[in-house]
């Protein structure tokens, strides 16, 4: 779908999309009724098969409206919205509210997504600190120095130009961003980033709502530079 339209013709062209996808399916489907408007027990395998097709492309559509609707008028300020967590855990979150539950979701599985958020705007480098060990049983291991290992990236941050690591808690002197004291920070590579999109282990980066906490947060760092000047 089209996402460089008005609002109104990001709806209209949703409809438009739905319509067509449903009309092809019906018509598909429609060849296995016979004339009493029946499904003859022999076509129920095949005409299954196609509706299970047809339910993975309706999903496909969703997901492409859905982003679509969401780029063209944002995400709800005055409700919170679901994001995805480590461990299948899921997380309400306010847009752009920062408070303990944008501070747990943001810890808690989608660092990664806010330190994107933040390289965007400011362009300040992405940082993994690491946890302690490599088992070297992850397919991330295989060919990497194990100082550097992927499977070993617990948070993700970016390094402010003083060397602050900053993540939805604020700023912090490294090895003292919070639950990551005295963690190995490494710059994070566009191999380590990959590792990332490609591992199950991690969520996919929920960017709209990441996006929404990057002008808060360094609003939020600001004032806090102002009252207590370096």
């Amino acid at each position: 779908m089209t996402t460089n339209l008005t609002p109104v013709a990001v709806v209209h062209a949703a409809i438009a999309d739905y319509r067509a996808m449903d009309a092809a399916h019906r018509v598909a489907l429609s060849t296995y009724v016979d004339d009493d408007g029946e499904i003859p027990e022999y076509e129920l395998p095949a005409y299954d098969e196609d509706r299970f097709t047809y339910a993975l492309e309706a999903d496909e559509q969703l997901d492409a409206v859905m982003s679509a609707l969401t780029e063209a008028f944002g995400l709800p300020t005055d409700q919170p919205v679901t994001v995805l967590g480590q461990w299948h855990r899921t997380f309400e979150v306010t847009p752009g509210r920062l408070d303990d539950a944008a501070r747990k979701a943001f810890t808690t599985g989608q660092c990664h997504a806010l330190a994107l958020a933040l390289h965007e705007v400011t362009g300040w480098p992405t940082t993994a600190l690491l946890t302690s060990d490599c088992f070297g049983n992850d397919s991330m291991c295989t060919g990497v120095d194990e100082d550097e290992c992927p499977c070993r990236i617990g948070h993700v941050v970016v390094t402010r130009p003083d060397g602050a690591h900053v993540d939805i808690t604020g700023a912090h002197t490294p090895g003292t961003v919070p639950d990551c004291e005295d963690a190995p920070a490494i710059v994070m590579t566009e191999e380590h980033w990959q590792a990332i999109r490609s591992k199950p282990t991690w969520r996919d980066a929920d960017m709209p709502l990441a996006r929404t906490f990057v002008r808060p947060l360094l609003a939020e760092l600001d004032a806090a530079l102002v009252a207590f000047p370096a």
